[in-house]
């Protein structure tokens, strides 16, 4: 009897450390509390296998701490969190590469609303295996807005996969009001001159071939320069750099002289930074 006690106790131990193992750090989180008139507590997180992570509660019963060293202590070792999703290889990767590049900011929230309760989001990045959060957003009761497009980018990613999580993102004065969207034209900088007479070519790149210029119809034509001054850049994407599989759109003058230039990848503008979202009205040809 006491080899079989021994036995069950020595695998309870084994599966609780299999279980420890199996957890997946933070990678971004987004927590909402009530104080004043109630504590109420959201917090929705990502771990860096993927999984969206929900968990809801009272911050008093739950022992919820206030240093943010100490959240990611208390989420890597809850149990009462409920699963919401898991996202691909390829958004983990581009997730991923959002959140290094994001600096640590010089200033903090300030006071802002009054009885909204308190919602603060950061991107998590290990440096020789220690947490170090980085504050992307705070809304309510304390306001602050990490303004480079990285940290945007990621602040947006939680409020669509988080919508359970109060903020008050979008509100002047007690949230973060996001990436400006910009028009293509103006963001391509050469976009803004005549193009009337302009000569358009498309290249299209491949990784191991090379490149391939084609000339471009007419009316491949019209619709590129009706994109470019239409389209609008809505905001970071990832900073994911890509060796093939893009079209290169040229603009030269009548001498062959090129005026700039604009690259596309699966519907984004690739940039000397990154990717970019691109939106493009209905109405376009």
């Amino acid at each position: 009897m006491k080899k079989t006690l021994l036995l069950l106790a020595l695998l309870l131990c084994l599966t609780g450390l299999s279980a420890a193992e199996e957890k997946s750090p933070v990678l971004l989180y987004t927590v909402y509390q009530q104080e004043g008139w109630g504590d109420r507590l959201q917090v929705g997180f990502v771990d860096e296998k993927g999984n969206g992570w929900l968990l809801t509660g009272d911050a008093s019963s739950l022992s919820w701490p206030r240093d943010p060293g100490e959240q990611l202590r208390f989420l890597a070792s809850c149990e009462s969190m409920e699963h919401r999703f898991t996202l691909s290889h390829d958004d983990l990767f581009s997730l991923e590469s959002l959140i290094y590049p994001v600096e640590i900011p010089e200033t903090g929230p300030v006071n802002a609303g009054l009885d909204f309760g308190t919602e603060n989001s950061y991107a998590v990045r290990y440096e020789d295996g220690s947490p170090v959060p980085v504050l992307l957003g705070t809304s309510g009761d304390r306001f602050y807005e990490n303004t480079q497009p990285d940290a945007q980018a990621l602040y947006r990613f939680l409020r669509e996969k988080f919508p359970e999580v109060t903020s008050y993102a979008g509100m002047e004065g007690i949230g973060p009001m996001g990436f400006s969207p910009v028009p293509m034209s103006l963001f391509c900088k050469g976009g803004t001159q005549d193009l009337s007479d302009t000569v358009v070519t498309r290249i299209y790149t491949d990784c191991e071939a090379g490149y391939f210029p084609n000339s471009v119809t007419e009316e491949e034509r019209e619709y590129i320069l009706q994109m470019l001054r239409t389209a609008m850049v809505t905001g970071k994407a990832n900073n994911v750099f890509v060796t093939g599989g893009t079209n290169i759109f040229v603009f030269s003058d009548a001498d062959g002289r090129q005026r700039f230039s604009f690259e596309l990848y699966q519907g984004l503008l690739v940039c000397n930074d990154g990717m970019y979202t691109l939106s493009v009205p209905e109405d376009a040809p």
